[in-house]
């Protein structure tokens, strides 16, 4: 026996002795069997990291593990999924490269025009949000369908848009055909858009407009998605709002460019909003868990709504401090939660299983919430998994060459969370697989929700979301006009949204006004009604 193998017996005895259970280590498979008044367990530990890896992923809650890149690139990718090819697409250089030759101009104002169209329909990101490469805007699908772009990728692709497709027993493929045919038409084209897309079209060799199929995203993904989300979507609720605002804002009348470009923000700010709630959920839960196995009551369930506080972007250039709601806001959810995204997840997966094999009935799903309630009714289970948790956090102590002691056992699930934490945290991979994500699409120092000022970082919205959040509230609540305070902002808390205080309360009713989007009846407070222009 290794003298790492021995050191982790020697911790599983001292755990299961201070529970009043018995346990040893299986060494050749690296599995601990216990019993505690009765009931015998095996359950296999996580061996190394690359273990801890594969269970950092919970794909009834997300379609694939994702890393930030250029959020245009998403929808880029999700077209060219939906779109067949009979051969290799061309680089979008040589489109580039043509296009002083096929644009509708005289040899003497050609270039310049060329130069012109490609600022205008290249899209040139920031080293900060993916890249430099430039590539296509996804405004028409003749793009992606001719073209390929320079350059890796590493966020989602049209496995995504079938995920948000699902609706609780199948996929409902009307989201992504409305998507196919909002970019696939010439509607909504100006004289220099169509001029643009024929060169683009003669360079691509494209006999015909492309068609995008939403059933090749079922047949690359449908069958092992299908398979993931047998026992339900970790959010359903979650999904189907966002699938509803989506199909919102492609059936708005807006010129092709502002209808584009809102497209990309709803999904941007909504694929933010539930990175965040699903850490939040996930976190939160593991507390629960923890606090139960330690003989304290079941707290109540981690509620999202509201969560992420708020100033509103278009009070002109105001100063923000760490100690501003905003701030602390952004603090708890993005530092605290978000950037932990990837060991939550393997904490979930580790204390659902542990539960499992402990006899408790946690339901299918690795819902931490759910596992604390189901063990807050079986006290022999809760030791039985606190004790299996605390083996698992006594074997990546042991992969992250740490050591573990008894005492840093104490609770099994805290000892577990913070051991995976420390796995991850070790290997500088937290960010990757959420904050980055976020921050791509929704951050930075022009972000729509995360913003910074110098060291400050903190959550706003500008007057362009506000303004598309409106329209997608009240097609959600079917109704022409919100009670301003009484239902908009409890409509609002539910995206997890809501202005930081009583204060910001008023500047936002005052952003309402300025876009028109605020009757007041009366000089009563409780006389305000948000209603929309489109």
């Amino acid at each position: 026996m290794t003298s790492s193998v021995q050191g982790l017996q020697e911790a599983v005895s001292a755990a299961a002795a201070a529970r009043g259970a018995t346990a040893r280590l299986l060494p050749e498979s690296l599995t601990v069997r216990a019993s505690f008044r009765g009931r015998q367990v095996d359950f296999a530990l996580p061996v190394d990291r690359a273990d801890l890896d594969g269970h950092a992923h919970i794909p009834s809650a997300l379609p694939t593990r994702a890393r930030g890149d250029v959020r245009e690139k998403a929808l880029y990718n999700i077209l060219q999924d939906m779109i067949s090819s009979p051969g290799p697409r061309a680089g979008d250089a040589v489109l580039r490269d043509k296009l002083a030759d096929d644009l509708p101009a005289d040899q003497q104002h050609r270039q310049v025009l060329a130069n012109v169209v490609e600022r205008q329909y290249w899209i040139h990101p920031s080293a900060a949000h993916g890249g430099r490469q430039p590539f296509l805007a996804p405004f028409h699908s003749d793009l992606p369908g001719g073209f390929d772009y320079q350059g890796r990728y590493k966020s989602f692709r049209g496995s995504l848009l079938l995920f948000l497709c699902w609706d609780g027993s199948d996929f409902d493929l009307t989201l992504a055909e409305e998507i196919g045919q909002f970019l696939g038409r010439d509607h909504g084209l100006n004289p220099l858009d169509q001029a643009f897309l024929a060169a683009a079209r003669a360079a691509a060799g494209l006999q015909a407009p492309t068609q995008a199929d939403p059933g090749r995203l079922r047949e690359q993904f449908g069958p092992s998605m299908a398979e993931d989300l047998a026992d339900g979507a970790f959010d359903q609720e979650g999904l189907d709002r966002i699938r509803r605002d989506l199909q919102t804002v492609v059936r708005l009348q807006l010129p092709r460019h502002e209808q584009t470009h809102a497209l990309i923000v709803v999904f941007s700010v909504h694929i933010a909003l539930y990175y965040y709630r699903l850490a939040y959920r996930l976190g939160e839960g593991l507390s629960c868990v923890a606090q139960v196995l330690d003989g304290q009551d079941l707290p109540e369930r981690p509620d999202f709504d509201g969560r992420i506080l708020f100033r509103v972007g278009s009070a002109g250039d105001r100063p923000v401090s760490a100690s501003d709601p905003c701030a602390r806001s952004w603090w708890s959810l993005d530092e605290q939660h978000l950037l932990a995204l990837p060991a939550s997840m393997a904490s979930a997966n580790l204390v659902h299983q542990a539960a499992q094999a402990s006899g408790v009935d946690c339901g299918p799903l690795p819902d931490p919430y759910a596992c604390a309630q189901a063990l807050a009714d079986d006290p022999v289970g809760a030791t039985l998994t606190d004790l299996l948790c605390a083996a698992a956090a006594a074997a990546a102590m042991q992969d992250s060459r740490t050591g573990p002691t008894p005492a840093e056992l104490g609770t099994g699930a805290y000892a577990l969370r913070e051991a995976v934490l420390a796995s991850f945290r070790s290997r500088n991979s937290l960010k990757q697989r959420g904050r980055d994500i976020v921050n791509t699409l929704v951050g930075g120092f022009g972000g729509e929700l995360r913003r910074n000022r110098g060291r400050v970082r903190f959550f706003e919205l500008d007057e362009q979301v506000i303004f598309l959040l409106v329209k997608l509230i009240l097609e959600g609540s079917r109704l022409q006009q919100l009670a301003f305070r009484k239902e908009f902002l409890p409509a609002l808390r539910r995206y997890g949204l809501a202005p930081q205080s009583a204060a910001e309360e008023e500047l936002l009713s005052q952003a309402l006004g300025r876009l028109g989007l605020l009757e007041r009846y009366s000089d009563a407070g409780e006389a305000l009604y948000v209603r929309h222009i489109l």
